[in-house]
């Protein structure tokens, strides 16, 4: 019997994909939101979870070693694009939010009320409205990021702000956007497998990083060279200085959902 487990489609993971789905399972692509849901329902066995969908998970899930994403100053691919400098981007200004992950949604909220003030926060674009800046994710982030690189501006935004270097510049700590779990009712082959797939991962994440980088850029259109910088940016094999990165992210959550009125940043994964 084989046990499905999700491989979110974004490059960051394609290193992951290229070693092949660990023994007595086979891959299930998902996006990081979906996948919270999926865990709770007993739809997956295991996945790279966004790490603010952990608490939602905390009576279904338990984390397989140090391994996730993260990033140390710059990610790449998790953007903020604005009309205006972010730390001038408050007040009555719209924003477009990706409904891909809220993690990021949550991590743009804290940074932008640590630039400008949480009173008053931007206001969400209603779809097909204009909005003075967009957070986009994945690899339409990396995509934009490109084409920003190139011509100085991308889809009328003339600003990019990178969200794990503008967290760093906040704490100066690594950001961690997700971490892999498995549930707790997993059959102990899948435990077993899973751990031992992502053991000869840490062995073998140069080899793998290498192996990915043709099949990325020829999907995404986009050079080798471009693909390599950004697959090498990734942090999969987590630090204590990340986990220390992750520990202060959930803490600073958990005090501005304690201080906060409801709004666009209180949602879940």
């Amino acid at each position: 019997m084989n046990y499905p487990i999700s491989m979110i489609p974004y490059a960051n993971m394609a290193p992951y994909a290229a070693q092949g789905p660990p023994a007595v399972c086979y891959f299930v692509n998902c996006t990081p939101r979906n996948s919270i849901a999926a865990l709770k329902e007993g739809a997956l066995w295991a996945a790279a979870v966004p790490v603010g969908g952990l608490k939602a998970l905390e009576r279904y899930v338990s984390p397989v070693g140090t391994y996730g994403i993260g990033a140390f100053r710059k990610v790449m691919s998790v953007l903020f694009f604005s009309d205006r400098p972010f730390e001038a981007f408050a007040g009555a200004l719209k924003v477009r939010l990706t409904d891909e992950s809220a993690s990021s949604v949550r991590l743009l909220y804290l940074l932008l009320g640590y630039a400008n003030g949480f009173n008053p926060m931007p206001i969400l674009a209603r779809p097909g409205e204009p909005a003075n800046g967009e957070l986009v994710i994945g690899d339409t982030a990396l995509l934009w990021h490109h084409e920003w690189e190139r011509t100085g501006g991308v889809k009328g935004f003339r600003y990019m702000t990178d969200l794990a270097a503008q967290w760093h510049r906040h704490c100066q700590l690594p950001f961690v956007f997700a971490r892999w779990v498995v549930r707790n009712d997993a059959p102990d082959a899948v435990r077993h497998s899973l751990s031992a797939w992502l053991d000869d991962f840490r062995r073998r994440e140069t080899e793998l990083i290498l192996r990915s980088v043709p099949g990325v850029a020829d999907r995404l259109h986009l050079p080798e060279e471009y693909v390599h910088r950004y697959l090498t940016v990734i942090r999969r094999c987590l630090t204590s200085e990340d986990l220390e990165g992750q520990k202060r992210f959930l803490e600073a959550w958990d005090e501005l959902v304690a201080s906060q009125p409801a709004t666009w940043f209180q949602n879940e994964g």
